[in-house]
């Protein structure tokens, strides 16, 4: 039978452990969202920006899908992609946008940019001057893309800072000498 303090001595430590682990994997996910999706946000909304003031050339949708993927719980992850052609000083391109779809997992989101995006459609294509291959059809920025990108700026700093308090507190249970206060 083990006595009181080493009972406690033991929680403490499994429980320094557990706070150590927890901390470990938020750190983890943490820093790992803060390298990607801010960039990635602020580079959408970046060229978005940058797209309002590119010249427009007369394209024409060349084709359009729904894209059905797994998603994260039951229900799939819809994303609609157009496709489309324009002429920039007698060159042919040819380009995709796909992030059309403002409501990843409502087909009936993605089954509207469909229906708003006929293939034989003629619609403006918003082209860099410096580079005309890279080009937008839709260059407007959604609440959801500032809402994403706010979200990504705020949690996961606190879900890192989180991550780093839990190992620290995690380490000082452990470093602490004997059991625990009451």
């Amino acid at each position: 039978m083990l006595a009181g303090g080493q009972l406690l001595s033991i929680l403490s430590v499994a429980t320094a452990l557990l706070i150590l682990g927890s901390g470990i994997c938020a750190l983890f996910f943490g820093l790992r969202a803060l390298w990607g999706m801010p960039a990635a946000l602020s580079q959408a909304i970046g060229v978005r920006l940058a797209a309002r003031r590119w010249p427009a050339a007369p394209g024409t949708i060349i084709g359009a899908e729904v894209r059905v993927a797994p998603g994260s719980g039951e229900e799939p992850f819809y994303e609609a992609v157009v496709r489309y052609a324009y002429t920039v000083q007698g060159q042919e391109y040819e380009g995709a946008q796909d992030d059309l779809t403002y409501v990843s997992n409502a087909q009936d989101a993605a089954q509207a940019i469909m229906a708003r995006y006929q293939v034989g459609a003629s619609v403006p294509v918003y082209y860099d001057p410096q580079a005309p291959q890279r080009a937008l059809i839709d260059r407007s920025i959604r609440p959801h893309h500032l809402v994403g990108l706010l979200l990504a700026s705020l949690l996961f700093p606190l879900l890192t800072a989180g991550g780093l308090l839990a190992i620290l507190t995690g380490l000082a249970i452990l470093a602490a000498p004997g059991p625990p206060p009451r």
